[in-house]
């Protein structure tokens, strides 16, 4: 109600943003990416991938806007779904979304996250980065390959939005046996055995004007369940399940299925050496495929999912049901009586950044460490400073102090001292737009005096390491970062066992001493993973596709203001995709949007 009082008042329409015309663009090869090989009237594309077979263009027709679910509870819906529809295609396949944006005074992209856009950096999905924002009442194409398979999802690059119910599976099938562990299970049936796991909210983020970071979850959904998500399977058959976190904030969550070991083959759409778990830590972002056998006496079972973080003490629960068992005494039992979660202890789990790839690393020169340092902050101003205008040429030449920042007494998440600001000009299409006083590199941080700038790295190398360190002086927190555009090996994680916190003297002293050890053998391959608190983790990157790549933390910029670095690699966007593209006009991003 609050969010509809809300939207009847303040309803704006800020700039033209028209469809994207797409009709043009060639990323690879012109002679297939817009020729309609769809042979059937099935539009979703879900079929057994094959061998020497053309690839489908997949059309799918999104419309983002409030609603009121069955059970009573408004949400941001796609299609009046949530999650939103499913997109199963194969590998290869062109996938072209398009999305409708009815959210009355907001703003809207839609991040594809995981999917790496090789040669369609303009389509991941970042607002001022790389397109303009889908204004309310606008109509924005997105296009790109599914080039590589695996599990992925979609969401809103708002987290309120995403929270609120933006986001849905994204999954990319190729033909059996090129699947590396297919050998291990039977069947592979994606649109029944994909578990997309979010949490629920007292009432809606979305255009709240209240503190978001203040407002804790209520519970767990698979597949927004409210009631128990079914999985049936055949007794002695295995069965490959796709489990993915697609919790905005920072919510860690434990996966088991009573009385069944898991094996991983799989975390974010990187196949990986096979682990047999009893459970399985999933962190917000992060997906993990698994494979379980119905070896035990025909009955049901509970797939049980426990938060931590901020979701602690909250539940969902899904059912693993054999062919021929009645599950009503199940739902009968109760969930009072569901035998106790001694397995879902967190120490115990599988994580995606303990295991091994697949294929072992090739040799490679050691690349240049660059340093981020992560680290809540009090950032020490005058009350005269802050500033509650839009950025704008209007405003003076002194110091921009967000409003934000006055209402975080704690402090705000930064990178190397600087929280992140939105481009006033898309990045990637009109970098020369840009404001250069906006602006700051990564390791030049001190020569730009505000808090607040589009933090920006251009490494000179194809190869670059990142070691992120969670220095902890000002809180006791770990954050997970999400890589868009790349896959990063993670050669490293640690956690400082004394619990004191790691300046960055601290941990140069400990590459000198020889103290930080890397798996450069066989490191997995990861777009998600966690910096712990008081530690660090170290990921390599091959920079090998040109863009504007956004290294973030979306969980640490709820309510507050972004934490993030843009990696700008060449080469610059062909200038007759961007005259396909719609443009900005004169709008204007705030300080806080889109956090």
């Amino acid at each position: 109600m609050k969010l509809l009082v809300c939207c009847l008042m303040i309803i704006v329409n800020i700039s033209n943003n028209g469809k994207a015309s797409i009709e043009s663009f060639t990323p690879t090869s012109s002679s297939f990416l817009f020729e309609d090989t769809t042979k059937t009237t099935d539009s979703s594309c879900y079929r057994p991938c094959k061998f020497n077979v053309k690839p489908r263009r997949c059309h799918y027709s999104f419309v983002i806007e409030p609603t009121i679910q069955e059970n009573g509870k408004p949400a941001i819906a796609i299609n009046g779904m949530t999650p939103g529809p499913p997109i199963n295609v194969c590998v290869n396949d062109v996938i072209v979304v398009e999305v409708k944006n009815k959210i009355p005074d907001q703003d809207v992209a839609i991040h594809w996250h995981g999917v790496e856009q090789k040669g369609t950096p303009h389509m991941d999905g970042v607002p001022m980065v790389t397109q303009c924002p889908i204004t309310y009442g606008a109509t924005y194409k997105y296009a790109f390959i599914a080039s590589a398979p695996g599990t992925f999802f979609y969401h809103s690059d708002s987290v309120s939005h995403q929270s609120d119910g933006v986001y849905g599976s994204l999954i990319v099938n190729q033909p059996q046996p090129l699947e590396p562990h297919s050998a291990l299970y039977g069947y592979d049936r994606s649109t029944e055995n994909t578990l997309l796991i979010a949490a629920t909210f007292p009432q809606l983020l979305t255009g709240n004007l209240e503190d978001a970071s203040r407002m804790q979850p209520t519970a767990l959904a698979i597949n927004g369940d409210d009631e128990d998500f079914k999985i049936f399977v055949m007794q002695g058959f295995a069965y490959r399940l796709r489990l993915i976190n697609a919790i905005a904030i920072e919510c860690p969550v434990v996966v088991r299925i009573e009385k069944h070991e898991m094996v991983v083959i799989a975390t974010d759409a990187s196949p990986v050496k096979p682990v047999v778990a009893k459970s399985v830590q999933i962190y917000p972002g992060e997906r993990m495929d698994v494979v379980v056998r119905a070896s035990q006496e025909t009955g049901g079972y509970w797939v049980k999912a426990r938060g931590l973080g901020a979701c602690a003490g909250l539940r969902a629960d899904a059912m693993l049901i054999y062919s021929g068992f009645n599950y009503t005494s199940m739902l009968q039992q109760g969930q009072n009586e569901i035998s106790h979660d001694s397995e879902l202890d967190s120490g115990s789990a599988v994580s995606g950044q303990m295991l091994e790839s697949f294929k072992n690393a090739a040799e490679s020169p050691d690349p240049e460490t660059v340093y981020l340092g992560i680290d809540k902050s009090v950032v020490d101003f005058k009350e005269k400073d802050v500033d509650f205008r839009y950025i704008s040429d209007a405003i003076p030449k002194k110091p921009f102090y967000p409003a934000s920042l006055a209402l975080k007494e704690s402090g705000v998440v930064q990178i190397n001292g600087k929280s992140f600001l939105y481009p006033n000009s898309p990045m990637l299409l009109y970098p020369r737009e840009v404001k250069a006083d906006f602006t700051c590199k990564v390791g030049e941080e001190s020569k730009n005096q505000e808090p607040q700038c589009v933090l920006t790295m251009e490494p000179k190398e194809e190869a670059v390491e990142l070691a992120l360190v969670n220095e902890g002086f000002g809180s006791n927190d770990s954050y997970t970062f999400h890589m868009h555009g790349f896959g990063a090996q993670v050669v490293a994680t640690w956690q400082n066992p004394d619990g004191k916190p790691i300046s960055r003297k601290d941990f140069e002293k400990m590459i000198e001493k020889g103290k930080v050890d890397r798996n450069t053998r066989n490191p997995p391959i990861k777009d998600t993973f966690v910096v712990p608190n008081k530690g660090y983790t170290i990921v390599r990157i091959r920079l090998d596709q040109g863009g504007s790549w956004l290294l973030e933390c979306r969980a640490c910029s709820l309510s507050s203001l972004p934490t993030a670095v843009l990696i700008n690699v060449p080469p610059k966007m062909p200038k007759s995709i961007i005259r396909s593209l719609a443009k900005c006009g004169n709008y204007r991003p705030p300080d806080v949007l889109l956090n």
